[in-house]
């Protein structure tokens, strides 16, 4: 495997350390990628691999919050409210809080998993969506090879760059939205939304970077590991727009607060909102508004 930054032993405590070496407690990763408030309904906390030794056992003992493994190769066994699972390649167990669990690798052919531990307000309402029930513990994982993939580009991403939470929370949402369980008890068809996630995740990038001249929309979707094309398919479903409308439909409704609420020139509005030069930002005004961006403004 891959050289990952984040490495989380299981050795009687999670030991967290990052690309360095160096050790990292499990609250400032939290501090450090999630003090916004957008993210605190459904939110990531840390993420980690492990190949398990033979008899390699954390527990018995209780967790603080949820963590799902996913099996991708051996096999070992997860005990919770004395109940044994015995689980292999493809398989996820979930760890609930405040339950006492205890799960332990295969004599011998020990497992090999990935983990994300994750948080928030609406975490029991988006396992339901996902068809997990309060007593559902184990499932297995359709597209396996997808999601261990994404894992492993998870486990590459640059968590301190700021520039980059909203592309690593969208990642999140994609790979937790593999983790279901087919219950004939819930409504058929109810499932997490990748495609709603996508497009919260756009309209969160399109804030935070609409006055940029060099923002595409083929940045936005590469920045959640999506094809420009199926980016752009998911957005005009999800919105009843395509991407780059709204983008400048966002950029207008802003210059025409800026036009109104403010003495900055045209040229200073153009350029707070993303535009190169004038000429090109009044011919979009006009096309929104049917008037000049200096008329709007002798009109406010």
């Amino acid at each position: 495997m891959p050289d990952h930054r984040y490495k989380i032993r299981h050795s009687g405590c999670d030991k967290k350390t990052d690309n360095r070496g160096y050790p990292m407690s499990e609250k400032l990763l939290k501090d450090l990628f999630f003090k916004e408030y957008y993210f605190s309904d459904f939110y990531f906390f840390n993420v980690g691999y492990e190949k398990c030794q033979s008899k390699h056992r954390f527990g018995p003992s209780l967790r603080d919050n949820y963590i799902v493994h996913f099996v991708i190769s051996g096999k070992g066994r997860y005990t919770v409210n004395d109940t044994t699972h015995h689980l292999g390649t493809g398989d996820f167990f979930l760890i609930r809080p405040n339950e006492l669990v205890d799960y332990e690798a295969d004599v011998q052919d020990p497992w090999e998993y990935y983990w994300i531990g994750f948080s928030g307000t609406k975490v029991k309402e988006i396992l339901h969506t996902n068809g997990i029930g309060a007593k559902d513990y184990i499932g297995q994982v359709g597209a396996q090879k997808e999601l261990q993939e994404k894992f492993a580009h998870f486990m590459e991403a640059d968590f301190f760059d700021d520039a980059k939470k909203l592309a690593n929370q969208a990642l999140f949402y994609d790979i937790f939205s593999f983790f279901k369980i087919h219950n004939e008890n819930m409504e058929m068809g109810v499932r997490i939304s990748r495609t709603k996630k996508y497009s919260e995740a756009f309209l969160l990038y399109v804030g935070n970077n609409y006055y940029r001249e060099d923002l595409t929309i083929e940045e936005i979707a590469k920045s959640m590991y999506l094809h420009p094309a199926y980016f752009s398919q998911v957005i005009k479903e999800e919105l009843g727009l395509t991407a780059l409308k709204y983008l400048n439909l966002y950029r207008m409704n802003k210059a025409s607060q800026l036009l109104k609420t403010t003495e900055l020139s045209v040229e200073q509005i153009a350029s707070a909102v993303g535009y190169q030069n004038r000429h090109s930002f009044t011919r979009a005004f006009k096309n929104r508004f049917q008037s000049s961006p200096t008329r709007y403004k002798l009109e406010k």
